[in-house]
């Protein structure tokens, strides 16, 4: 469907729920007033009943099967080098013994008898200098019979661990005899060492403390969630108004979900402050079978209350099956809406460039009138830098207000820790449900940990990205299901990321389209080449391809931001980083560090706001989070950062320095009263440096960096350069950041118990971001 079209339905259905809510807002202005210094939600803090037995946590090996020239006969490999890789060096991690790869694929396949339901985990031990993709099958009779995920593993060089759940083993009564690791993205500096098969308790699969709840996936929806089992029942107190109505959400996740099984949850609701308590309320909630378990259940029980109080709510989970029985319980909560709540929107544009916006005095000609209107009803920051040039850990430091420097989050296959504060989670304290929409797959959960503070997040299968268009569906759901609850919503698209293809109707936008892209009369500069489009020849026509997708993009956002919801929203739009078309040899990527992958869009509104306000000034979208939260009312909540308002009030002040690390730690950069200064913390082949290369430029008069002035300006070199390297030492060593696999921190420790103790730390990026090298030309340059 054109997007036009999509465009005028979903704009008709908004004019609809317009009237509609225009209607009911008069019904509860007399409800309003009443009820206006209640809070809309509350929520259970929920602890076991008392005397309730500590949940397993003990993990048992099923066997370890190692490398060795005595089993490679006996396993099926495909992929593989006929010979084995030995490595006796301590330094490299030695000594080891693995299988070398040769094709892009490689499988290996262990006999091995593993009794029904015994095996529910695998550590992969592998070795690697890049990124593979691991996942684990049970087999039977040579087929795959139960297949985890794939997870993405970055190599150091060193041997390393992978831990890879393997649900929907309970729902298999037969045997197994085998199991099989399939490893895709495979280089020739790939190894694998062994595989350990393992059992972990149900409880393992999911949160259970109620103090930290977590994510939990059900097919494309998350939720913050915790566990509630038969032989724990939770109970909370919490204050109640008349018309309040106690909801929550179940699921039995595949991992723990046995299909003869049909566990039930029962909610009193008492009367604590009688003696003894008086029964006020009670439901039955029966868990979904069949197709309808693999998603979320909603239930909700009104309560029956003449005026306001504390009531006690007990939540238990009755089955009849033996051993241990588990359910997901998301965000239970007490809530009583109204007309007129809060609403808080924050849209991240993945890989917007921040002369892609049709207001910006820099822009490039791209055409985003609902975007130009919004700024005429707001504020927009002209010169707003992202703190890395990479997805997740740039959404990372979004969320928490935190540079990557203190994340330690540089890759896209890094979590974030449970441990993290977001800025979701301050909503969700302040009373807000929070929803978001994520539009690439490898920002799951499981990879990313962004799904912390979401009340409910979709986000799509595998490593899939998807159009806007489809995210914008699934929050416009949710949307008319929050009628009367303040929100704080979070949408991500990804439709200006590559590849660039665009609808028909906007192929030729900004492009001649008498001219033919594909003629070889055009001469394709070298490393142009378009993976994704590899006959084109004219540059400028790729370049015309990501204009269009902007501009699509903008009449998704017109359609999504037209809901009744948002007309008297704080909104805000921003990127997560930009693009290169270029330059230093760069071409449709966002490698390097420079102003064209770090400058984003930066759109600020909300009522109240001034209205028509550009702001050239160098900004930080780091402050996004703490401005967020204070036009929202929220001032006195914790949360790092500075408000960007303070930009409007005209004062002159000395700038600001603005930092940024590269992804994977390729390079660090400074910003300071228009000089840009980039230090290479480490080789790196796009674009190619050496270890301790300094780069410096003079953005008023080369913003695209190109001219290179460190040996005219080496005092200026010299000053920014510690700077940068004072910052990059002033780190918290802590970090927020744990590898992609690892499970919660009691696991963790039943792990390190099997010997696994090196592979385990939650900081994945301990140390110092930057050493010199006195033996390094360019360190010497700097003495």
């Amino acid at each position: 469907m054109p997007p036009e079209r999509v465009h005028a339905q979903r704009c008709a259905r908004y004019l609809a729920l317009g009237l509609l809510a225009l209607i009911a807002s008069c019904a509860k202005a007399e409800l309003e007033a009443a009820d206006s210094g209640a809070q809309h939600i509350v929520r259970l803090d929920l602890s076991p009943e008392p005397g309730s037995p500590k949940p397993p946590n003990e993990i048992l090996s099923r066997g370890r099967f190692d490398v060795g020239p005595d089993n490679r006969d006996s396993w099926k490999v495909k992929g593989a080098d006929p010979e084995l890789v030995i490595q006796s060096k301590e330094r490299w991690g030695g000594p080891w013994m693995g299988l070398g790869f040769s094709e892009h694929k490689g499988r290996v396949a262990i006999p091995v008898a593993i009794p029904a339901g015994s095996v529910n985990r695998a550590a992969v031990q592998v070795m690697c200098k890049s990124k593979v993709d691991i996942a684990v099958a049970l087999t039977r009779d040579g087929k795959n019979v139960v297949t985890s995920a794939f997870l993405r593993h970055s190599g150091t060089g060193l041997p390393g661990v992978v831990f890879v759940d393997i649900p929907g083993v309970l729902a298999h009564s037969e045997p197994f005899d085998g199991v099989c690791v399939l490893m895709d993205r495979l280089k020739h500096d790939s190894v694998f060492l062994g595989v350990e098969l393992l059992s972990a308790p149900l409880h393992g699969f999911l949160p259970t403390d109620p103090s930290r709840p977590d994510a939990v996936g059900m097919e494309n929806e998350f939720r913050t969630s915790i566990a509630l089992s038969k032989d724990v029942p939770m109970r909370a107190e919490v204050s109640a108004t008349p018309g309040a109505v106690l909801r929550f959400g179940m699921a039995r996740p595949e991992a723990v979900r046995r299909t003869s099984e049909r566990p039930r949850i029962k909610v009193r609701v008492m009367d604590p402050e009688q003696d003894p308590p008086v029964e006020l309320a009670k439901g039955a909630f029966i868990l979904p079978r069949g197709k309808a378990a693999r998603v979320w259940a909603d239930a909700e029980l009104p309560l029956p209350l003449t005026t306001p109080g504390r009531v006690q709510v007990i939540f238990s989970l009755h089955s009849e099956a033996e051993g241990a029985s588990l359910v997901a319980l998301s965000s239970p909560r007490v809530e009583r809406r109204w007309a007129g709540p809060k609403t808080v929107v924050l849209v991240t544009s993945d890989t917007h460039r921040a002369d892609h916006v049709g207001g910006s005095s820099r822009n490039v000609g791209v055409e985003t009138p609902f975007l130009d209107r919004l700024a005429d009803k707001g504020v927009m920051f002209e010169d707003a830098y992202s703190s890395t040039n990479i997805t997740n850990p740039s959404h990372a430091s979004l969320m928490t207000a935190l540079s990557p420097r203190d994340t330690r989050m540089v890759d896209n296959n890094t979590v974030l820790a449970e441990h993290a504060v977001t800025l979701a989670e301050r909503y969700q304290e302040a009373g807000y449900l929070t929803l978001a929409a994520i539009s690439a797959g490898h920002m799951n959960h499981r990879q990313s940990g962004l799904s912390q503070g979401f009340d409910r997040l979709w986000v799509p299968s595998g490593k899939a990205d998807v159009d806007s268009r489809i995210s914008i569906e699934h929050l416009d759901e949710w949307l008319d299901e929050a009628n009367g609850l303040p929100l704080f919503v979070w949408l991500h698209v990804f439709d200006a990321h590559a590849p660039y293809v665009v609808p028909d109707d906007l192929r030729w936008r900004y492009y001649d389209e008498s001219k033919d892209p594909y003629a070889e009369s055009f001469e394709l500069p070298e490393g142009a080449r378009v993976p994704w489009d590899a006959a084109v020849r004219d540059v400028d026509f790729v370049t015309s391809q990501y204009m269009s997708e902007v501009t699509y993009l903008d009449t998704q956002l017109e359609g999504f931001l037209s809901h009744p919801r948002f007309q008297n929203a704080v909104i805000a739009i921003t990127g997560d980083h930009g693009e290169s078309f270029g330059n230093h040899g760069l071409y449709f990527v966002h490698a390097g560090l420079y102003p064209e992958t770090l400058g984003v869009p930066l759109i600020l509104t909300w009522p109240g706001s001034p209205m028509g306000v550009n702001i050239t000034r160098g900004v930080n979208h780091l402050d996004l989070g703490r401005t967020l939260l204070d036009v929202s009312g929220l001032v006195d909540v914790e949360f790092p950062g500075q408000n960007l308002m303070r930009w409007l009030d005209n004062v002159e002040r000395q700038g600001e320095a603005r930092f940024a690390i590269s992804s994977h730690a390729h390079s660090a950069s400074i910003e300071k009263d228009g000089w840009f200064l980039v230090l290479a913390l480490r080789h790196s082949g796009k674009p190619a440096r050496t270890a301790h290369q300094v780069e410096l430029y003079r953005l008023a008069d080369d913003p695209g960096c190109l001219v290179d002035l460190v040996d005219e300006e080496m005092e200026r070199a010299r000053y920014l350069r510690r700077k940068l390297m004072d910052w990059l030492a002033a780190a918290d060593e802590r970090g927020l950041s744990q590898a992609t696999g690892l499970q919660n921190r009691e696991e963790l420790a039943q792990l390190a118990a099997l010997g696994y103790a090196e592979s385990l730390g939650e900081d994945t990026g301990a140390g110092a971001w930057y050493e010199e090298d006195p033996k390094s030309t360019w360190c010497q340059r700097f003495r």
